[in-house]
């Protein structure tokens, strides 16, 4: 027979009926020996179960079906006569409320349970949070003492370290603990870290390559823009015009075209979205990381070299229903995009039956453009 735990004399069980025995509920007992056990004794291969219990249907907790008492017969004018008492024919005033009483009673009661249930199951709830935050705890404690000492070892490659070093692969972001992470494959394995907001972190959905995109869309939904600047356009008569005015995101073209050098002149509304598009495409190329991570985004294997043959799927700055609906009409990588006209590519979704307008096709053509000359 295994002999029981024992610490300077005293054991598990004495610790856990000394606990209990001083009104300390079973869980929390069973959290304080445990934590005991670990500090004192020393640590073995743990199996967590809980010392809470906690059913899944508590039969006290079910209320009896409700059977309503007081049914109403309705009284005719000049018929019927208000009494209060009861007779054969009639229940009368007294009956009737009393019932309606019944009835309140019944429903009162049924609540009163209700919120006591509510009530007992939050603090079962709060023991079992406490039993996972102790081991929580516990692991915690594990991880930290068993910390390689320091010693003659080398670190080959540090993933996203701006030098000579490896960056590893970028796999996208996501949420963690209501905070925006990193994911990045490395020779290391899967690491994840804060995700700081740079071009080289989820910058094919992000909104420092969207400007000229957004700028396309902006113009495509207020025909003005060409109409006032059918030929050559200067940037700070443009900015008078339309300065203030907000793009897709939120931002004002102000922001957007600041990008551009001041007291500038364009053949044409085209042109200068161009050059936009042509700025925003320059800052990625020259970011450290940045081409990394739109290659990875993008399912390139080798940097950069064929942004234009991939695939539009990866494109997620489109619907998914548009991209099937364009890769079916032969559009199928992201610079056969770039190359469609804004025209074509509404009419491929009508033909769909892809709910777009022409906001819609002249962004997603301008995002292309934009992505398609990070070489």
């Amino acid at each position: 027979m295994a002999s029981e735990i024992n610490y300077d004399g005293v054991t598990v069980t004495e610790l856990y009926e000394a606990f209990t025995k001083h009104g300390i509920p079973a869980s929390d007992a069973s959290v304080l020996v445990s934590s005991w056990i670990y500090e004192n004794v020393g640590t073995a291969k743990r199996v967590f179960s809980y010392a809470e219990s906690f059913p899944a249907v508590e039969p006290g907790c079910a209320p009896p079906p409700f059977a309503r008492t007081f049914a109403h017969s309705d009284w005719v004018d000049g018929e019927d006569v208000v009494q209060a008492g009861q007779t054969p024919g009639e229940q009368g005033f007294n009956e009737r409320f009393h019932r309606i009483e019944h009835d309140l009673d019944h429903l009162g009661t049924d609540l009163a349970k209700a919120f006591s249930c509510m009530a007992t199951m939050r603090v079962s709830l709060r023991r079992l949070l406490d039993e996972i935050r102790a081991e929580i705890n516990r692991l915690h404690s594990t991880v930290h003492g068993n910390k390689v000492s320091p010693g003659p070892y080398t670190v080959e490659q540090i993933p996203n370290y701006i030098g000579t070093l490896d960056f590893g692969k970028y796999m996208g972001t996501t949420m963690f603990m209501d905070k925006k992470v990193s994911i990045w494959q490395t020779k290391a394995g899967t690491i994840v870290l804060p995700a700081v907001e740079t071009l080289g972190v989820d910058v094919v959905v992000g909104p420092k390559v969207r400007g000229a995109a957004y700028l396309e869309r902006y113009a495509a939904e207020n025909g003005d823009v060409r109409q006032r600047f059918p030929r050559e356009v200067k940037l700070s008569e443009f900015l008078r015009a339309f300065g203030e005015e907000e793009v897709a995101d939120g931002r004002l073209i102000r922001d957007v075209l600041k990008v551009l050098p001041a007291d500038t002149s364009y053949p044409s509304v085209d042109a200068m979205l161009g050059e936009v598009s042509e700025r925003e495409a320059v800052i990625v190329r020259t970011t450290v990381g940045a081409q990394s991570a739109v290659a990875a985004a993008l399912g390139i294997e080798s940097e950069l070299e064929n942004v234009g043959d991939a695939d539009i799927a990866m494109l997620s700055g489109v619907p998914t229903k548009a991209r099937a609906a364009l890769a079916r009409a032969g559009i199928s990588t992201l610079g056969k995009l770039a190359e469609a006209p804004a025209e074509q590519v509404l009419a491929i979704m009508k033909e769909a039956q892809v709910r777009a307008d022409v906001g819609d096709a002249a962004e997603w053509t301008g995002y292309a453009r934009t992505l398609s000359k990070l070489r």
